[in-house]
């Protein structure tokens, strides 16, 4: 197990507690409730607020107002068009306005090399054709406008703005030359995937704990984040965020690479990018490509070519996978983006050679981690970059 000054940590294992729900979260609430205790990180991950953020905008959607004619056109059209007609009928009113070359510069070793580049570029910006399309654009025929943003892995996003058509306009105009305070939505972007912009690590305090109740809820199992007195803040949306929550938890004790990659955010050395999970590692194990715990094993365990194929086979299977990016602010003439690989594999996938090569898998069970009924060991773990 890994152990830091400030440990970093997500979630504890349950206990049973006695605790009246039905006061709290003014809900009946039946059967036993069990108690985790889930730190700052894990909050951030769970609530269904928005987050707020910094990001670069390069442009906005423009929505224009339809004419009279079209209207009356799409009304009687309605009923024989096609859904993807019916798409393509409203793309024909809607502009994407982009700036170009790349809207971020690249950084210098000197920061003040960097912002005397950046006052040019922020010179300059009323001669390029955006400004010049922007400040032209027919307020009186514009339903609406969305900003576009696209971050670091070069995804774009559209922001919903608020204010009038010159308001947003404005705002537009004024955030594409530096890094502007965004608010979108929860951190829980998609199944598995989760935007950790907008957590801001170097206040990261780990003795802050809060409780996570497990309960009896409208007839199905669910979870509910209480403050610190034990009043009710919110119910949470999926209970496959929990799972997410206990494999970052063990992932994070057992994997060097990813706990001193979460050490950097905390101590500023690095931004966070985004968490993903997910069942299965794109790349197969093979007798050619066997992960560094069991090629070690290989030798100092006498496996013999037979028991090789055997133990493959089982590494494929049952697998739990997290990837977390981010990048380092070390002055860089060019900003990388780092990836963390921690695949994490269930003990119960090596049931199959507990008996032909009991001593695998007495080995494999010394390393494993036990969070409640699960029992995970780290299989792999890796590192990439790319230039962003």
């Amino acid at each position: 197990m890994i152990t830091t000054k400030n440990k970093v940590w997500i979630i504890s294992d349950g206990n049973t507690i006695d605790l009246d729900l039905n006061t709290a979260a003014n809900e009946k609430i039946s059967g036993p409730v069990t108690e985790h205790k889930i730190s700052e990180i894990a909050m951030y991950l769970l609530s269904p607020l928005p987050i707020k953020m910094e990001d670069y905008v390069i442009g906005c959607k423009v929505h224009h107002k339809a004419p009279a004619s079209s209207l009356l056109k799409r009304f009687f059209n309605k009923l024989s068009v096609r859904k993807e007609d019916s798409a393509k009928n409203t793309e024909e009113f809607t502009e994407d306005i982009l700036i170009t070359p790349k809207h971020n510069p690249p950084l210098f070793r000197d920061n003040l090399l960097n912002k005397h580049f950046m006052r040019i570029k922020e010179q300059l910006l009323p001669y390029k054709p955006i400004q010049k399309k922007l400040s032209s654009l027919d307020i009186d025929h514009i339903e609406e406008i969305t900003a576009i943003g696209e971050d670091m892995d070069k995804n774009r996003y559209q922001i919903t703005l608020g204010g009038s058509i010159t308001d947003k306009i404005n705002f537009i105009l004024e955030a594409l030359t530096r890094k502007t305070k965004i608010t979108l939505g929860k951190a829980h972007i998609q199944d598995g995937l989760f935007d950790f912009r907008g957590y801001s690590f170097n206040s990261f305090n780990t003795n802050n704990a809060y409780p996570l109740v497990r309960c009896f809820h409208e007839n199905q199992t669910k979870y509910c984040v209480l403050t610190k007195n034990y009043k009710f803040n919110y119910w949470v949306d999926d209970n496959k965020l929990i799972d997410y929550l206990r494999l970052f938890e063990q992932s994070l004790q057992t994997d060097a690479k990813l706990n001193g990659a979460i050490n950097l955010c905390i101590k500023g050395k690095a931004n966070p990018f985004k968490l993903f999970f997910t069942d299965k590692y794109e790349q197969d194990y093979s007798k050619r490509y066997l992960p560094k715990i069991y090629r070690e094993m290989m030798f100092s365990h006498n496996i013999a070519p037979n028991e090789i194929e055997a133990i493959t086979q089982t590494l494929n299977k049952k697998q739990s996978v997290v990837f977390f990016s981010y990048a380092p602010t070390f002055e860089s003439d060019r900003q990388k983006l780092f990836t963390n690989i921690s695949v994490m594999h269930d003990l119960k996938a090596l049931d199959s050679i507990k008996e032909s090569i009991p001593r695998v898998y007495s080995e494999i069970s010394k390393k494993t981690a036990v969070f409640e009924t699960q029992q995970l060991y780290l299989l792999d773990s890796m590192r990439g970059c790319q230039d962003v």
